[in-house]
């Protein structure tokens, strides 16, 4: 379990240094764009890094939800982040 904790808390530090610096404005599609493939990116290094299974890959993308709606970003747009993380980064079998 361990594992599990120390992936996604490498993923949120990830994530949080993915976005702009001044999150308070709008950000533009571009930028939305910019820092979420940059994200993604490093998620799937920590992924391989940590040599996440189907099962943790899943246990990790629930945390990483929860701590990141934890810490006051926008539920809905967290919950989009993560599918796509999913999507972009957690599959296949390596």
């Amino acid at each position: 379990m361990a594992k599990v904790a120390e992936a996604t808390a490498a993923l949120e530090q990830a994530f949080l240094r993915s976005m702009p610096e001044n999150r308070k404005k709008q950000l533009s599609e571009v930028e939305w764009t910019r820092s979420l493939k940059k994200f993604y990116d490093e998620a799937a290094k920590i992924r391989l890094r940590f040599s996440l299974g189907f099962v943790a890959r899943a246990r990790v993308a629930y945390r990483l939800q929860q701590q990141l709606i934890a810490a006051g970003f926008q539920a809905d747009a967290v919950r989009k982040v993560v599918f796509s993380l999913i999507l972009n980064s957690f599959t296949g079998s390596k």
